[in-house]
């Protein structure tokens, strides 16, 4: 009886060891490779290419130059542009801030004749 229950339990254990390792395997072979793209034209440069011939790499480092090149223009076209609106909001944001001093102060009256007399008055 002892035997029959030993035996069991190294059963369940090969078993359980097995199923652990082929779901380990194929967890790992079924995977795509993961690969990252350089992020500057001179990691690219140093990137080792899986082309077939030397021309196709140059042809290949060449495109990704291009592409490079193009995103950094078209970011500093955004970031122009978004200048650009910064400058005019704040322009704007001072020009109300003005005109509401300039109303709150009345600033765009003549100035009062009794005020007039009095600057006269403390003058030496």
């Amino acid at each position: 009886m002892i035997r029959v229950t030993q035996l069991r339990k190294h059963l369940s254990a090969v078993l359980v060891a097995v199923v652990l390792l082929l779901g380990s395997i194929g967890l790992f072979a079924f995977q795509p490779a993961a690969i990252a793209a350089p992020l500057t034209p001179e990691a690219a440069a140093y990137e080792i290419d899986q082309a077939n011939s030397p021309d196709e790499a140059h042809a290949r480092v060449e495109q990704k130059a291009q592409n490079y090149k193009k995103e950094l223009r078209d970011d500093s076209a955004y970031t122009k542009q978004a200048a650009r609106n910064a400058t005019a909001n704040t322009k704007n944001a001072l020009e109300r801030a003005a005109d509401n001093v300039r109303d709150k102060l009345n600033l765009d009256e003549p100035v009062p004749q009794s005020t007039k007399d009095f600057l006269n008055d403390i003058k030496p």
